[in-house]
């Protein structure tokens, strides 16, 4: 099996959750995911937005429920990688509080961390 499409498919709700975000239309405009550790200090996060969506606000309104989210269930710390060059979620996570560092083994991408 995929194991790619078998993890984002399959949650652990003991561990994960998953938002997503609809058109009128009923189609994904966007999917936000939570990835806890095992010992609910940290966890990491993944955003996906449509690109024909893309400045709408979706992204903003997906983290929004994930921090939410990981807030009420006791997590202290969201992690996430972002590619250097996708400046809009750079800018993102930046408005909401997240520290943005680039990751000296991964050149290109950049670590995001928010503590809660």
């Amino acid at each position: 099996p995929d194991e790619i499409g078998l993890r984002l498919t399959q949650l652990d709700y003991d561990r994960d959750m998953a938002f997503v975000a609809l058109t009128p239309q009923k189609a994904l405009a966007g999917v936000a995911r939570l990835a806890g550790e095992p010992d609910r200090t940290a966890a990491e996060y993944a955003l996906v937005v449509r690109s024909d969506l893309g400045g709408r606000g979706i992204g903003a309104a997906l983290m929004n429920q994930l921090i939410g989210y990981a807030h009420a269930d006791g997590i202290k710390r969201l992690n996430g990688m972002i590619l250097a060059e996708n400046r809009a979620m750079r800018s993102l996570v930046t408005r909401l509080g997240f520290a943005v560092e680039p990751m000296r083994d991964e050149p290109g991408v950049v670590m995001s961390r928010l503590d809660l």
